[in-house]
């Protein structure tokens, strides 16, 4: 386990805001997960941070996040599902570029071919 991570998870006493990697940490999710979530308005950073800045959190709201079943089950599905569409998107993506290579690989031997025999 990360020694950051494990520093913030034993902590007796916690500050009163934690930045984003902290309260992925806090809630049992990744850091990466923590945009997902402010993006669809599941969690809401202290004051009004603009795109790109550091994101800070209500330890007392990641806290009572934390312990609620029903906001971890929504959580835990949004994220479920913006990673299930994000893994298809790129499998989609993955398939259109071999598609494309595959047809221009052989629309060039074709054109070659017909060149040498006229």
């Amino acid at each position: 386990m990360n020694p950051e991570r494990k520093e913030i998870l034993n902590l007796i006493s916690l500050p009163g805001r934690l930045n984003a990697t902290e309260a992925a940490w806090r809630l049992g999710f990744e850091p990466d997960h923590i945009p997902i979530l402010v993006s669809a308005g599941q969690l809401k950073p202290l004051g009004n941070p603009p795109p790109g800045a550091v994101k800070f959190f209500l330890t007392a709201e990641i806290e009572q996040k934390k312990g609620d079943a029903r906001w971890m089950n929504k959580a835990t599905e949004l994220i479920r599902l913006k990673v299930k569409d994000k893994n298809e998107r790129a499998a989609k993506s993955r398939t259109l570029k071999g598609s494309v290579s595959a047809t221009n690989g052989n629309a060039t031997n074709g054109n070659n071919s017909r060149d040498r025999h006229a």
